[in-house]
Formats: C-alpha cells, sequence, structure tokens
C-alpha cells in the first residue's frame, strides 16, 4: 500500500508540473489593496484549488468531528450495557 501512496504523490507532482509549463503565460492579478505581476496562469489556478480545498476542508472540520463524537458515544453506550 505504501507504493500505491508513492506513485500516487509522483503521478501528482508530475501531472501538477506539466499543467504548470503549458500554462506559462504571464498575467496580473489585481486583488483588492494588492496587485501581483508576473505570475503564470498555471499557478494561478493551482493556487487557486489548493486555497478552495482549504477552505472546504476548514468549513467541514466541525461536521467531521460532531459525526466521530456521535460514533464514539453510541460504542461507549453499547459496550456499558453488556
Amino acid at each position: 500500500m505504501k507504493y500505491f501512496y508513492f506513485i500516487f504523490l509522483v503521478l501528482l507532482v508530475s501531472i501538477l508540473f506539466i499543467f504548470v509549463n503549458l500554462n506559462s503565460e504571464h498575467t496580473s492579478i489585481d486583488l483588492l489593496f494588492i496587485e501581483i505581476s508576473g505570475t503564470s496562469i498555471g499557478f494561478i489556478i493551482i493556487n487557486a484549488v489548493l486555497v478552495g480545498a482549504l477552505i472546504s476542508l476548514i468549513l467541514q472540520l466541525p461536521i467531521l468531528l460532531r459525526s466521530n463524537k456521535k460514533k464514539k458515544n453510541s460504542q461507549s453506550d453499547e459496550d456499558t450495557k453488556s
């Protein structure tokens, strides 16, 4: 199983590398108070996806932690009954 993770990581890094090289046109980003210039479109898209994944993980954490508590409580209730 550890080889599967290694192969998956190498495959993911190579796909990201190819994606960045194919989208190498430089552009500027105008945010609210900052203007960032000279970044490639590939890096912009990859960073946007990573930031979106991080935000969704942070928003899902309360739900994930709450469901684990319910499972632990129901298992401990079953253990005390037997």
